[in-house]
C-alpha cells in the first residue's frame, strides 16, 4: 500500500467522522422554535374553536329559552280560551247571551286572565305566572330548566307583559347570561291577541 492510497483513506475517515458529527447547537434551535410555533399555533386554533362552540351554544340555549318563554305564556292564554269556551260574549243563568245598553254582547275578556301587565318568570310546565325574583334557571337531570331543582345555570330569564289595547298584549321574553365575563341578552317579542 502506497503513500497516495493512505492519504484517500485518511481523507475518506475525514469526510465520513464529518458526517457523523451531529447537530450544532444552532440547528437544534431553530427545529425547537419551528415545533413550538406549531404547537402554540394549534393549542390557539383549539381554545378559540372551544371559546366559540361554548359561545355558539350558550346563545342557541338562550334563544330556546326565550321562545319557551313566549310559548308558555300564549298556553296560559289558550287555556283561558278552553276552560271559558269558545265565544267570548258572557252568559246568563238562562244560557242567553247578555246585552249592554247599545244592545251589543257583553265581550267576557277572560282571554288574559292571570296575563297582567308586569315582570314575570315561568318555567316548562308552568300554569300560571309568578313574580319575577332575579333567580337563574336551574336543569334538573333531564336537561329540563326550571326554578326549584337541580344546577343552577347561568341563564337568568324575565317574561314582561304590557297591554296594548283590550284586545291585545306584547309579551317579551327577556334571557341574559354572562360568558366569559362578558353579559349577553335575547329577546324575544310576541303580541297575543284576543280572537273573538
Amino acid at each position: 500500500m502506497g503513500r497516495r492510497e493512505i492519504l484517500k483513506i485518511k481523507l475518506m475517515n475525514k469526510k465520513n467522522s464529518k458526517k457523523n458529527q451531529g447537530f450544532s447547537i444552532i440547528e437544534v434551535m431553530v427545529c425547537v422554535t419551528i415545533i413550538l410555533v406549531t404547537f402554540t399555533s394549534i393549542y390557539t386554533l383549539i381554545n378559540h374553536s372551544m371559546v366559540f362552540h361554548d359561545l355558539a351554544y350558550s346563545k342557541l340555549t338562550a334563544s330556546y329559552l326565550a321562545q319557551e318563554g313566549i310559548e308558555i305564556v300564549r298556553n296560559i292564554r289558550d287555556n283561558n280560551y278552553i276552560r271559558n269556551g269558545s265565544n267570548n260574549y258572557i252568559k246568563n243563568e238562562s244560557n242567553n247571551y247578555i246585552l249592554n245598553e247599545s244592545n251589543n254582547y257583553i265581550q267576557n275578556e277572560s282571554w288574559n286572565v292571570g296575563l297582567n301587565p308586569g315582570n314575570y318568570q315561568v318555567q316548562y310546565n308552568s300554569t300560571r305566572l309568578d313574580d319575577y325574583t332575579g333567580n337563574n334557571l336551574k336543569i334538573d337531570s333531564s336537561g329540563l330548566y326550571n326554578y326549584s331543582d337541580g344546577e343552577t345555570t347561568r341563564y337568568n330569564r324575565m317574561i314582561s307583559i304590557d297591554k296594548i289595547s283590550d284586545k291585545e298584549i306584547r309579551v317579551t321574553s327577556i334571557v341574559k347570561w354572562s360568558n366569559r365575563g362578558i353579559n349577553f341578552d335575547i329577546q324575544v317579542e310576541d303580541h297575543l291577541y284576543n280572537w273573538f
